[in-house]
C-alpha cells in the first residue's frame, strides 16, 4: 500500500434525524430517525479498535472508498483521500493540510443509498476551509458542490451561509434552476448539515441531516442495527412514496434532463 499522510484516525456514530420538507407550492415531506458515521482522516493512526464499520471491506456494516469520488476507482481510503484532497486544494486554491472528515450513511448488509455525503477539508490550524457535497440521485448519477469562502477567514462549519447554483437533477418535481443555500454546524459531538432550495426569493424545499456523535461500541452498533438497520431501504421507500403523494397533489412533473457537463459546481456567492 502506498504511504500517504492520511490514516483513519477516528470513527464516530451518530443517531439523529433526516428532514425533507417541500414548502411550495404543495407542502409535503417527512422527518425520520437516521444513523450516520463520521470518519476522520489525518496523519494520526486510529488508536481505538472498532469492529464496525468495516473500512474498505465487506461486513455487516461497512464504508468503502470505492463508493465515493469523482470517477470510478479501486483505491482504499488513505490513497483516495490523498488524491481527493489534492484535487480540492487545486480547485479551491486553499491550503488543505489538516484533517479530512467524511459524514455519510454506512452500508448495511452491503447496501446503501447516500442522497448526499459531506466531505469537510481543514487547514493545519483545524479550520474547515472547504466542504464538498457529494450528491447522488436515484438514476445512478453523481454531482459535486464545492463550497468555499475565500473572502472570509472564518470556518465554514460554524454556521456560515453559502450558496451555489443548482446544476443537478435530483427530484422530478423541481426544475434544474434556482440555487441552494448551505449551512453547516459541526463540533466534536454534534453535526448539522442543512440545504435549502430557492427559486428566486421563494424557498421551495428545506432539508437537513443532524445528530449527536458517539464513540461506537459493539453494544451501540447492536442497538443501532435494531433501531436503524433498514434505514437506507426506508429512505428510498420514503422518497418514492413522497413522489406518489406529490403526483396525487398535482405537483408539476419535470422530465430528467441530460446531466451537467461539469462534475463540480463551485460556490456562486457568499451570503
Amino acid at each position: 500500500m502506498t504511504q500517504t499522510r492520511f490514516q483513519l484516525s477516528e470513527v464516530k456514530l451518530a443517531w439523529g434525524l433526516v428532514k425533507h420538507h417541500r414548502e411550495y407550492p404543495r407542502p409535503n415531506g417527512f422527518t425520520t430517525g437516521a444513523c450516520f458515521v463520521r470518519l476522520v482522516f489525518s496523519n494520526v493512526s486510529i488508536k481505538t479498535k472498532h469492529k464496525y464499520p468495516v473500512i474498505d471491506g465487506n461486513g455487516l456494516v461497512s464504508v468503502s472508498a470505492t463508493n465515493y469520488g469523482l470517477e470510478a476507482h479501486s483505491l482504499h481510503f488513505p490513497e483516495f483521500v490523498e488524491q481527493l484532497t489534492a484535487r480540492m486544494a487545486a480547485e479551491s486554491g486553499e491550503l488543505l493540510d489538516g484533517p479530512v472528515h467524511l459524514h455519510t450513511f454506512p452500508k448495511v448488509l452491503g447496501y446503501v443509498f447516500n442522497p448526499v455525503s459531506f466531505w469537510y477539508f481543514h487547514n493545519n490550524a483545524g479550520q474547515c476551509r472547504v466542504v464538498l457535497c457529494e450528491v447522488n440521485n436515484t438514476f445512478g448519477e453523481r454531482h459535486f458542490y464545492l463550497l468555499t469562502a475565500p473572502n472570509s477567514k472564518a470556518p465554514l462549519n460554524k454556521g456560515m451561509l453559502l450558496n451555489a447554483k443548482k446544476e443537478f437533477h435530483v427530484s422530478p418535481f423541481f426544475p434544474v434552476s434556482g440555487r441552494y443555500e448551505f449551512r453547516f454546524v459541526g463540533s466534536e459531538n454534534h453535526s448539522l448539515a442543512r440545504i435549502n432550495y430557492f427559486e428566486g426569493t421563494v424557498q421551495q424545499l428545506s432539508t437537513s441531516v443532524s445528530g449527536g456523535l458517539l464513540h461506537p461500541s459493539t453494544l451501540l452498533w447492536g442497538k443501532t442495527l435494531l433501531k436503524y438497520g433498514w434505514f437506507t431501504v426506508a429512505v428510498v421507500a420514503k422518497i418514492h412514496w413522497q413522489a406518489v403523494k406529490l403526483l396525487f397533489k398535482g405537483a408539476k412533473f419535470h422530465g430528467k434532463p441530460a446531466p451537467p457537463r461539469q462534475t463540480i459546481t463551485q460556490t456562486e456567492f457568499e451570503a
